[in-house]
């Protein structure tokens, strides 16, 4: 919300209306949340909360052994170009860039 536009909760259908206050339209509506017959929102809330918890928690594990995959199939692809180096028998330096000019 901006400082040129208000909330307003509908008392009838219980929506809520951002309206400007200079021209007085709608800029945005939300419905009424929906709330199950019998059930409580803040128990509702907490196990949304605690479900998002657990899919994050999920994720950022997963991210970190794909990381060590990741590390594991560099060291093994590093470790296969250096042993084809040293079976070819090739003992010479790399071109250095700086020896170019």
């Amino acid at each position: 919300m901006s400082e040129g536009t208000f909330l307003i909760d509908c008392p009838c259908c219980k929506a809520r209306i951002e309206v400007d206050r200079k021209t007085g339209k709608v800029l945005r509506h939300w419905d009424k949340p929906q709330v199950k017959a019998g059930g409580d929102p803040m128990q509702e809330a907490l196990k949304k909360m605690q479900a998002e918890k657990a899919r994050l928690d999920s994720y950022f594990n997963n991210a970190g052994k794909s990381l060590e995959d990741k590390k594991k199939e560099l060291e093994q692809k590093f470790e296969e170009e250096k042993k084809r180096i040293e079976d070819s028998g090739d003992k010479s330096r790399p071109e250095s860039p700086f020896d170019l000019d």
